[in-house]
């Protein structure tokens, strides 16, 4: 550091602290959440990408390869390596849409149920350690803005 940058509270330059802002405080608070998620199952052999789209599909049972494509924000090319993945490991199934014969949907495989436990109590401990010293009432409001941020950012970037 030179002796023209003042050093913020926090460690870093005051230039650091002017360019990171919030953005780079919710990434890091992001990537060390995901860290503690990804340790947490680590036995259960997923990857991150595998266990992002096994939760949404548990999550939103008979969406089409295409729609969860869309929506976990992948090309539809490494959605599909992912999918027959889990499908391998008997974490999804995929069948032919009654509608359209072309189409995939994806739903939970008969082993699902075996893995939710531990992602559970991943999910658990990590909301314990995320939010320890921060009160209900803080949570509430933070989850609160974070919704407002992720509206004002989806109108503004879908116009």
């Amino acid at each position: 550091m030179t002796s023209r940058q003042k050093q913020h509270p926090r460690g870093e330059s005051a230039y650091a602290a002017q360019v990171e802002g919030a953005g780079f405080l919710l990434g890091d608070v992001t990537r060390l959440m995901r860290k503690g998620f990804d340790r947490r199952v680590r036995d259960l052999g997923l990857t991150r990408p595998q266990w992002r789209v096994l939760v949404y599909v548990l999550e939103n049972q008979g969406l089409s390869q295409s729609e969860l494509a869309r929506r976990l924000e992948l090309e539809r090319a490494p959605l599909g390596q992912l999918v027959r993945a889990l499908e391998g490991l008997r974490l999804v199934s995929r069948q032919r849409s009654p509608s359209d014969q072309r189409e995939w949907i994806v739903v939970a495989g008969e082993d699902a149920p075996s893995v939710l436990p531990q992602m559970i109590a991943a999910a658990h401990w990590l909301r314990e350690i995320t939010f320890q010293g921060i009160s209900r009432e803080e949570q509430i409001t933070l989850l609160r803005l974070l919704d407002r941020m992720r509206s004002n950012l989806s109108f503004e970037l879908d116009r």
